[in-house]
Parts: structure tokens; C-alpha cells; sequence
């Protein structure tokens, strides 16, 4: 099964006269997936450059709240001129590979889940955000759920926007990010999961998109893959 895809976008510092996402970071969507040109409420339609140059029309968020309902996540390395992508378990140190995650996603505003796609340490933080998440916010609302009636992580609604610009990398090969950051609040109340808690009917919803993605999510298991893989 095929999703729309979006990416986590790394600001950039030289474009801040420009503003938005291109300077701030966030989450950039093709338009050619909008589902009848409807622009989910807190994104904001327009062209985007990419650091290869090339311009796309699409929207975008500096905010992003979704539900994550499954992940996937493989390996990527160059050699010569070919993308060659590897599951986790194959990790070679010093071999340059970097993470590629990608989260499918319920998006507060649209009424079908989107795939959204984060890349080297930006794969990193949103593991860590994930690992977070269930700790603070899932733990806590299962903490006094019936045996047996315990909620997935999809049953919340997450809100991530950018940190600030932040150098990484090797001397000699640093690159500039804005990585995901986790937008919660210093203590986890029934007051704040009863306020982003996704409601029994989208809950159905998003448990139905769960099965339905199952081939997607295994998909990354196989030994070996090539650039065509999406």
C-alpha cells in the first residue's frame, strides 16, 4: 500500500528573512497529495526550496500534531553513484550509513493517514520523541486501565515542531539541523490526556489503518533494497 509522503524539513539560518518552514524547519507535504486542494487547518500552502535547488508547491507546518500509528526504519548508504538501503539489524559501523524512519501518521485536519519520513539524526530524535511519548504520556493514561484495555500510542494526539538550528556532524562535514522536538507540558495530568486523547471513533479509525498497513511496515525487513524502494 502507497501513502502520501511528507518530510521533516531542516531550516535553514540564511533564509530567515523568508520565515516559515524554510527557515524554522518542520514538515513539508507535496501539494499533489492534498486530497481535493483542502489545506489542513495550521499549514500554510507555498512553493519550497529544497537545498538541491529545485522548487515543489507544497504546505507546510512548524507544528505538526499527529498520531503515530506504525513505524518503519532502514539503513541508507551511498556507493559510487547508487542508494543502497539496509534493515537495522544489517548496521555496519564505519560503512556511512545513516537512519531513515518513516512514522505513519493520522493528522489532526485530514481524513486519511500520511507517511512522514525523517532522515539521519533527525531519524535519531524522533525515535528518542517516540520513546518519550510512551513513557510520559502512554504509561500514564495505561497506568489505571482495565487489564486487557490498554491504549495504543495512536489513541494521543502528539504535537512536534523544530528545535533551534543546531551543527552536526564530523569536522569537515557539518550540516546545520532543526530536529523534531516534543511539545509537552511539565506534568502529565488526566486534564491534558483527556485533551488529546483522539476520541473513540477516530480511535476505530486509526486501529482499522493499523491492519491495513501491515505489508507496509514489514516491508523494510527484507535483507536488501534498492532505490526504487519508496
Amino acid at each position: 500500500m502507497r501513502y502520501p509522503v511528507a518530510q521533516w524539513y531542516n531550516g535553514q539560518q540564511a533564509l530567515k528573512a523568508i520565515g516559515g518552514v524554510q527557515y524554522s524547519g518542520g514538515v513539508v507535504l507535496p501539494a499533489k497529495y492534498l486530497s481535493g486542494g483542502v489545506i489542513p487547518d495550521g499549514w500554510e500552502a507555498g512553493a519550497v526550496t529544497f537545498r538541491s535547488g529545485t522548487d515543489e508547491p507544497a504546505v507546510t507546518t512548524r507544528n505538526i500534531v499527529f498520531a503515530p500509528i506504525r513505524t518503519r526504519f532502514r539503513f541508507f548508504a551511498k556507493q559510487g553513484e547508487e542508494v543502497v538501503y539496509y534493515p537495522r539489524h544489517a548496521f555496519a559501523a564505519g560503512a556511512n550509513m545513516r537512519g531513515h524512519l518513516q512514522a505513519l501518521c493520522a493528522i489532526q485536519g485530514m481524513d486519511e493517514p500520511i507517511v512522514v519520513t525523517f532522515k539521519g539524526k533527525a531519524s535519531q530524535a524522533f525515535e528518542a520523541l517516540l520513546k518519550d511519548f510512551d513513557m510520559r504520556v502512554i504509561h500514564s493514561a495505561n497506568r489505571t486501565a482495565p487489564k486487557g484495555k490498554l491504549l495504543p500510542r495512536y489513541a494521543f494526539w502528539m504535537s512536534v515542531a523544530p528545535g533551534a538550528h543546531t551543527k552536526v556532524g564530523a569536522p569537515g562535514h557539518e550540516s546545520v539541523v532543526t530536529l523534531p522536538t516534543l511539545s509537552l507540558p511539565a506534568e502529565i495530568t488526566r486534564e491534558y490526556l483527556m485533551s488529546c486523547y483522539v476520541g473513540r471513533e477516530n480511535l476505530e479509525r486509526f486501529q482499522e489503518w493499523y491492519r491495513q498497513a501491515d505489508a507496509w511496515a514489514k516491508e523494510w525487513n527484507q535483507d536488501l533494497f534498492d532505490e526504487g524502494v519508496n
